[in-house]
């Protein structure tokens, strides 16, 4: 069984996830880690806005990773080796 490395996880989600899928699962991970909280603390109208917010922001996350992080990781990554 493979070990857990930050390094694979990364390489996951920069190369072997379909950028589509990625925004979703980024989306909906902000939106449940934000949203059932808030839902059951406030009420569904405040889960719906501080939901949406939370995923709008990880996917905004996902995307400077995969414009600005990613390519200097696999860049350096490729000194390496």
């Amino acid at each position: 069984m493979p070990e857990f490395s930050l390094s694979a996880l990364l390489e996951f989600i920069g190369h072997d996830l379909s950028p589509v899928r990625a925004v979703i699962a980024f989306f909906l991970f902000g939106y449940l880690v934000v949203g059932l909280p808030v839902h059951f603390r406030q009420g569904a109208a405040s889960r719906d806005i501080w939901g949406t917010a939370a995923g709008v922001a990880m996917a905004a996350i996902y995307a400077a990773f995969m414009v600005g992080v990613y390519p200097a990781l696999h860049h350096s990554a490729a000194l390496l080796h």
